[in-house]
C-alpha cells in the first residue's frame, strides 16, 4: 500500500480520490481516522461535523504530556548565569567600538567640529565635555546595572537623528550617508 516518490525521497502512503465517509468507522477518534484513510486530521474533524457524527469517540492522547522539559523549567537560571558571565568576557558586549551593535558615527557639533567614531555611547563617556552635563548623566530602562538599557539624553537624542526622527539634536547633526566612514579624508 505504501509506495515510494522519488520527487520527495521518502515512502509515502497514497491519497485515495473520494472517501466514503458513510462506512468510515466514527467510533475512532479523528487521529486514528485521518492515518487509516490518509487525510489531514483537520480534514476529518471537519467531515466529522460537517456529517453530524457521534463526537464519544476516545480523544487522541497528546504524547508530550508528563515529559519533563528541563530547557523550560522555573527558577532554572544556571544558562543564564553562564550567559552572563560569557558576555561580561566578549569584546562584541563591551562597551567599546567592538560592541555588536556599534556602528558607524560621523557627527557634526554645534560649533562644526567633525566627529568620527565607532560606539555612540562610548563617545559620550568619553567626552562629556561636547555636551550639557544633564544629558550625559546615564539612566536605566530596567534590571542591574550593567545589564543593558543604559541611556542618557545625548544617546537618545542622537539616535533619533540617526533613525531619521529628528533632524538634528541640539544643533548636534549627521554628516549626510553618502559618505562614508572607512574612507580617507
Amino acid at each position: 500500500m505504501y509506495t515510494y516518490r522519488a520527487k520527495l525521497g521518502k515512502t509515502v502512503k497514497p491519497k485515495p480520490r473520494k472517501v466514503d465517509w458513510s462506512q468510515a468507522d466514527w467510533s475512532k477518534n479523528n487521529t486514528e481516522l485521518a492515518r487509516d484513510l490518509g487525510l489531514a486530521y483537520d480534514t476529518v474533524a471537519k467531515k466529522r461535523w460537517e456529517l453530524g457524527a457521534p463526537a464519544a469517540a476516545s480523544k487522541a492522547k497528546r504524547k508530550d504530556i508528563g515529559t519533563k522539559k528541563p530547557q523550560c523549567a522555573p527558577h532554572s537560571n544556571a544558562g543564564q548565569i553562564m550567559a552572563t558571565e560569557a558576555a561580561k568576557l566578549s569584546p562584541l558586549a563591551g562597551k567599546f567600538a567592538s560592541n555588536v551593535q556599534a556602528v558607524d558615527w560621523w557627527l557634526i557639533s554645534p560649533d562644526g567640529t567633525e566627529y568620527k567614531f565607532k560606539n555612540l555611547y562610548e563617545f559620550v563617556r568619553q567626552n562629556p565635555h561636547l555636551f550639557a552635563p544633564a544629558d550625559t548623566v546615564f539612566k536605566r530602562t530596567g534590571g542591574k546595572r550593567g545589564t543593558g538599557g543604559e541611556y542618557c539624553n545625548a544617546t537618545a537624542g542622537l539616535l533619533n537623528v540617526k533613525a531619521g526622527k529628528a533632524k538634528a539634536w541640539k544643533r548636534w547633526t549627521l554628516k549626510p550617508s553618502t559618505s562614508n566612514y572607512n574612507q580617507p579624508d
